[in-house]
């Protein structure tokens, strides 16, 4: 039992001083010291809290940061890191860098500005279009270039606004449209209602659905070298591990931005970033990797009319090898080691996994031990750790060649591993059908040609720089592990109705892939929906309005 006085302290730190259950407040960048202190003590947090952190009436951030430097290195920061959080916001980063930060899967749970729901057709402040500007693009021989292809592209998107527009009303003209705005559970049209606020809603559902089927459609021209906002919670080791990648990896802007996080949360959470720095071991891997696999002849990209979604075959690897006399046992064995291979291959080619597959297949025993030597490296210590090709194993492993837009809307799920090639314009292109319906095919092309030759231009200083270059609806390679519950809840998940439709139609292809090798797993994953729906967003944004009334009425 506490004391009046003790209680008194304690009611600016906890939401209660008696019940077993309760919840922490401000002490942001505190808490997770004391919780890892608290975790080697008779008592609990509040006694922790009373008997170690509060000085003369309240929690002392001079002798709480000696404290937490004290645990870290007792306790050692691999754990207590994830005690501590903070909020970062990561603004007029570009595209490709939004990627690399979201892609540190565990720990941390971004939020992006959405291009299904912004238009990118207005200039900044400065009078610039939304696209990066580092000096490693800009002060170059092809800086020029760069400016005057990126201009061009974002020209074009705001140019196509409005007729897009003009289009889509033609497709679908108001007096025809039709929403249960006021949650009855029957669609109505806009003649049909009489409540002044049902027909406000209307109308703002239906401008809202056209603007978002414009934004679905123009993104194809977007260039990845777009800047974006992105919003991010994480504990200590997340953003430890975000920053040390940040600066490991070969792009200024990475650099810029890990620099960026490490100030920022030097004044929220400071003992939990300072060891982040820049991995010797992981810079090394990369570039003898690319190296090598450059050497292996893997590194020349295959076009495609069309996405794909081919979902890995096994079995069959198994069946060549013992067709060329291995034992079962023996197949297996090395068909595990084949894939493995060929994993630790992938990203720093730019052909088809099973391409790989099969050239790792035809290797000889030493060229194959000389990949994964070279992929393991020399480890000076427990953390120069391998990449994910070690995770290789999963029941279905996707080789995909999607745009980017659909990369980006499935590569959020995190309950998987996936590994990527780098953004290219080498894969192929996909042309929305609509700018065609409105007879804008060769301005589209224009953009096409102009991000292929600024591409081809930058590559040949340097590939990473040269993925700013690719627009949205450039075709990428990437491979996604999936387990049977992330399957269900990705497939289930992004062919829901208001999906952009073609991460839908991306998992209703790779459902259907399952259900050729296992139909009873398919059949489990039962909220897999086939449907088209050309108008994703309209029911949903009816609903919306319906909510909003129900919110409205109840906050009067």
């Amino acid at each position: 039992m506490f004391t009046p006085e003790e209680k008194e302290l304690l009611s600016k730190y906890v939401t209660s001083t008696e019940a077993n259950v309760y919840a922490v407040k401000g002490m942001e960048g505190m808490a997770g010291a004391a919780y890892a202190r608290y975790s080697r003590a008779k008592g609990g947090f509040r006694e922790t809290l009373l008997k170690e952190f509060i000085k003369e009436g309240m929690v002392d951030p001079k002798h709480a940061g000696e404290l937490i430097e004290r645990i870290l290195i007792a306790y050692g920061d691999d754990s207590v890191g994830e005690l501590e959080g903070a909020h970062v916001s990561f603004e007029k980063v570009t595209m490709l860098a939004a990627k690399e930060i979201e892609d540190r899967r565990i720990g941390g749970s971004p939020i992006e500005q959405s291009t299904r729901y912004v238009l990118y057709d207005q200039k900044d402040e400065q009078g610039n279009w939304l696209y990066y500007r580092g000096e490693e693009l800009l002060h170059t021989s092809f800086g020029a270039q760069y400016v005057a292809t990126m201009d061009f592209l974002f020209q074009t998107y705001a140019g196509l606004v409005e007729p897009l527009k003009a289009y889509l009303e033609h497709q679908k003209p108001l007096e025809e449209a039709e929403y249960d705005i006021n949650g009855d559970g029957v669609k109505e049209r806009f003649s049909e209602l009489t409540d002044e606020r049902h027909k406000k809603d209307f109308t703002r559902t239906y401008t809202f659905e056209l603007r978002a089927k414009a934004c679905d459609i123009l993104r194809y021209l977007l260039p990845i070298g777009t800047v974006t906002n992105v919003g991010m919670f994480g504990n200590g080791r997340f953003y430890q591990n975000l920053i040390s990648y940040l600066q490991t990896t070969d792009l200024p802007e990475n650099h810029t931005i890990a620099t960026g996080v490490l100030s920022a949360l030097g004044e929220v959470i400071p003992m939990y970033v300072r060891r982040a720095k820049r991995s010797e071991y992981s810079a090394s891997i990369r570039r003898v990797m690319h190296e090598l696999v450059g050497q292996l002849g893997l590194s020349g990209a295959d076009v495609s009319p069309e996405p794909q979604y081919s979902l890995l075959d096994k079995a069959s690897t198994v069946e060549s090898l013992i067709a060329k006399g291995n034992s079962v046992r023996e197949a297996l064995a090395e068909a595990q080691d084949i894939h493995t291979i060929a994993a630790m291959v992938y990203p720093y080619a730019a052909c088809s996994l099973q391409a790989i597959i099969g050239s790792v297949m035809s290797m000889s025993p030493e060229v194959r031990q000389s990949i994964v030597a070279t992929y393991l490296g020399s480890r000076a210590h427990r953390r120069d750790r391998p990449g994910r090709a070690l995770e290789d194993g999963y029941p279905y492993t996707f080789d995909l060649l999607t745009d980017f837009g659909v990369y980006k809307d499935l590569q959020r799920h995190r309950m998987a591993t996936q590994q990527r090639q780098l953004f290219t314009t080498e894969h192929g292109f996909i042309v929305p059908d609509e700018l065609v319906a409105i007879g804008k095919r060769e301005e589209v092309l224009a953009c096409v040609r102009k991000s292929e030759d600024l591409y081809a231009t930058i590559k040949e200083h340097n590939p990473e720089l040269a993925q700013y270059a690719a627009l949205h609806g450039h075709l990428i390679r990437w491979t996604i592990g999936l387990n049977d519950r992330a399957a269900m809840h990705m497939f289930e998940l992004r062919s829901t109705p208001q999906g952009h439709p073609n991460y839908r139609k991306a998992a209703q292809l790779m459902h259907a892939e399952v259900a050729k090798q296992s139909p009873w797993r398919a059949e489990a994953m039962q909220f897999v929906d086939y449907n088209d729906y050309y108008w994703s967003r309209a029911d949903s944004e009816a609903a919306q309005r319906v909510k909003e009334v129900k919110l409205d009425n109840r906050n009067k």
